[in-house]
């Protein structure tokens, strides 16, 4: 990871949180100030309803005659932070018997009616927040008690938010959005060195990780090698055909990385075969076959449950398939057979018949190829060969003559495209076979 995808990574993570936290604190202010604006009417309510009551007990013949219009005056002090316009008396069958409207407040009385009363009359205090356009309005509901209990009815009143109180609030949120802003931005600032440098460590100490790994590779491949050939030039050829190959056919990035460790480890199984069979100059009696086809199994048995190598499986199992079907261990054929593993078995075999095995002398390019051609849509999926035509002759004559550290070098170069950590400089290999 370069400095500036680092940089581009973090300034993508910490814009969103900022926005987010600072959503959140508006939130947050806006409704601590609602809940002392529901607070200080619900108080104001209560002090209010007193008043009713005592007046509604010295009128409770004629509740009509309760002067609920000084309950709504303009002049009259609620603390600078809104007034009661509408107000209501209910008795205890919730019916309405007196009522006082601020002049020109019709029109919200209009709006809360539309509202169900009843759903706040309650034993205990109720309100409901309610706007009409950009103002706020709140609507109480007392019981009107004596000695606890519900005696006289009920106190209704809608109260108006004063709007300065409203630009009080909203001028809260802005200052406390700002203030949220600057303290995650000071706070990024000062910790943005420390992100990086702890980042730039965890890049380092993944890179590691990453070589071990890729170096296990090559130490196991290696370990392969050396059973049934004195190099391990097989391994670097074959992983090098098959990446070209699978470029050729426009295989994804995923894909590659799945390709490049199963041609590492596609024949571990074979370290559970015996040296008198692998090493065998001779034709293979049919028992010996079944011996030597049980490498795949001992191959998938050892990888399998490595998460990291989950995907070199497809290689591994099944890069002795033929498309016609008639190969091992699963007798899969045509495209059932995994496309890595279609591929790399082109390059084994390739490269199995231009190298010297025990058994063999190596064959030309020419009789080497005209095998493979001969194979295509038996052994081999025919558009696969048909791509490898076209790129083999070169690579043949690019492989075929390097010696181990040339190889070697060429294939760090192209695993390096492919894998973020960096292939280890020493040995580095992977398996050789009697392919078929």
């Amino acid at each position: 990871m370069t400095n500036k995808d680092l940089h581009q990574m973090l300034l993508k993570r910490l814009m969103p949180a900022l926005l987010i936290l600072s959503i959140l604190a508006g939130v947050v202010v806006y409704y601590l100030e609602l809940e002392k604006i529901d607070t200080f009417v619900q108080d104001l309510a209560i002090g209010e309803s007193r008043g009713v009551l005592a007046d509604y007990g010295m009128h409770w013949e004629d509740p009509q005659n309760i002067d609920l219009g000084s309950y709504i005056r303009k002049d009259r002090d609620h603390g600078g932070k809104g007034a009661f316009i509408v107000i209501e008396l209910y008795d205890k069958e919730k019916k309405l018997v007196a009522e006082a409207i601020r002049q020109g407040s019709e029109q919200i009385e209009v709006e809360m009616n539309k509202y169900r009363h009843e759903s706040l009359m309650k034993n205990d205090v109720n309100y409901r927040k309610l706007y009409v356009g950009r103002q706020l309005y709140i609507m109480i509901m007392v019981p009107l008690k004596i000695d606890g209990s519900i005696t006289g009815g009920f106190f209704e009143g809608v109260y108006e938010v004063d709007p300065m109180v409203m630009k009080d609030i909203r001028d809260r949120i802005i200052w406390s959005i700002w203030q949220v802003i600057s303290v995650i931005f000071i706070t990024a600032v000062v910790l943005y060195p420390i992100i990086i440098a702890l980042n730039r460590e965890l890049v380092k100490r993944s890179e590691e990780l990453y070589r071990a790994n890729l170096g296990m590779l090559e130490i196991l491949g290696n370990a392969i090698a050396k059973r049934d050939s004195d190099t391990n030039t097989h391994n670097y050829r074959v992983t090098i055909y098959a990446i070209r190959l699978a470029e050729a056919l426009g295989l994804r990035r995923i894909e590659m990385k799945g390709l490049i460790k199963g041609a590492f480890l596609h024949d571990l199984g074979k370290i559970a075969i015996s040296d008198n069979i692998l090493l065998k100059p001779a034709e293979l009696t049919p028992e010996e076959i079944e011996v030597m086809r049980s490498h795949v199994q001992h191959g998938v048995d050892i990888i399998r449950d490595y998460r990291w190598l989950g995907d070199a499986l497809d290689i591994v199992s099944y890069h002795h398939e033929k498309f016609d079907g008639r190969g091992f261990l699963q007798g899969m054929h045509g495209e059932e057979i995994p496309l890595q593993a279609r591929i790399f078995s082109v390059c084994d075999v390739f490269d199995a018949l231009t190298s010297r095995r025990p058994y063999k002398e190596p064959f030309s390019y020419e009789r080497s190829f005209e095998i493979i051609r001969q194979l295509r849509g038996t052994h081999f999926d025919p558009r696969i060969v048909d791509v490898f035509s076209s790129i083999a002759e070169k690579l043949y004559a690019e492989i075929s003559k390097a010696d181990e550290d040339l190889l070697k070098r060429m294939l760090k170069q192209l695993i390096d495209n492919y894998f973020e950590a960096r292939i280890p400089e020493p040995d580095s290999s992977s398996t050789v076979s009697r392919a078929g």
